[in-house]
């Protein structure tokens, strides 16, 4: 089974049998022919007879890798969408199918690990955070992502671009002495005091402190930042897709 999370910006993919599941590398998808795309992902040239995927990146996005996939796998792509209730967790949207798809997976991913709490983070284009708590979702939040911020700073300020044109050294500790660093940290130092907070609401919801679990390309940089113990789980989002689809076998 082939395993396909499409972000906004890249393409993670991964292999699962009746039990495991194992990364087989990513690729950027922004503005490149999704041919292309799947050649720079470390693919199996057979043996795959079942393609499941979430996809936030758009129709067309969406439209291109499953004709891509189809003409090399000669396999309709499954695309999931967020239910009711699935793997057993529930669904905290009136209308379930407005979470989106990477969201809902990592909340499957995380129940799958055997989670009671779970304050459930993806850093990527933006970051979302979700809570998770005796296998029900709880809500979460959606913020901009570290380039995001910066790139909101560039467009929407006179004169910040121009000054960050020629960083520096860069500075020590928390504080930048030149202006590409300052902005820079301050924009991961904003999610990881998101990320704390929540956590903190999220305990006092619950009446016990969650697990933060981590996943996203600005993981490794926010872990730097957060002090509380953070489960580094760079593919739950995979790991939830492989025990959707397990889940759907059962049933079916």
């Amino acid at each position: 089974m082939l395993l396909l999370d499409v972000g906004n910006t890249r393409v993670k993919a991964g292999c699962a049998d009746s039990s495991t599941a194992e990364p087989c590398g990513y690729a950027q998808h922004r503005g490149v022919v999704m041919g292309a795309v799947l050649e720079d992902l470390d693919l199996p040239n057979r043996g795959v007879d079942r393609i499941v995927a979430c996809c936030v990146a758009g129709d067309e996005v969406r439209e291109g890798l499953a004709e891509a996939l189809q003409e090399r796998f000669c396999i309709e792509t499954e695309f999931i969408t967020a239910s009711r209730e699935a793997c057993g967790v529930t669904n905290a949207y009136p209308e379930p199918r407005r979470l989106g798809a990477d969201r809902w997976a990592a909340l499957i991913g995380a129940q799958a690990r055997g989670l009671d709490a779970a304050c459930i983070v993806d850093a990527g284009s933006a970051l979302t955070i979700d809570g998770l708590a005796g296998g029900r979702h709880l809500g979460g939040l959606i913020i901009p992502g570290a380039e995001m911020m910066q790139n909101a700073l560039f467009e929407k300020t006179g004169d910040l671009r121009s000054l960050s044109e020629a960083p520096l050294a860069g500075g020590r500790e928390l504080f930048a002495n030149d202006t590409r660093e300052a902005i820079t940290r301050g924009a991961m130092v904003a999610l990881a005091s998101a990320v704390r907070h929540a956590r903190r609401e999220l305990a006092a919801q619950i009446g016990q402190a969650p697990t933060v679990v981590m996943a996203g390309g600005d993981a490794e940089r926010l872990l730097a930042l957060l002090d509380d113990e953070v489960v580094h789980a760079p593919h739950l989002i995979l790991e939830g897709l492989a025990a959707l689809a397990r889940a759907h076998d059962q049933l079916g």
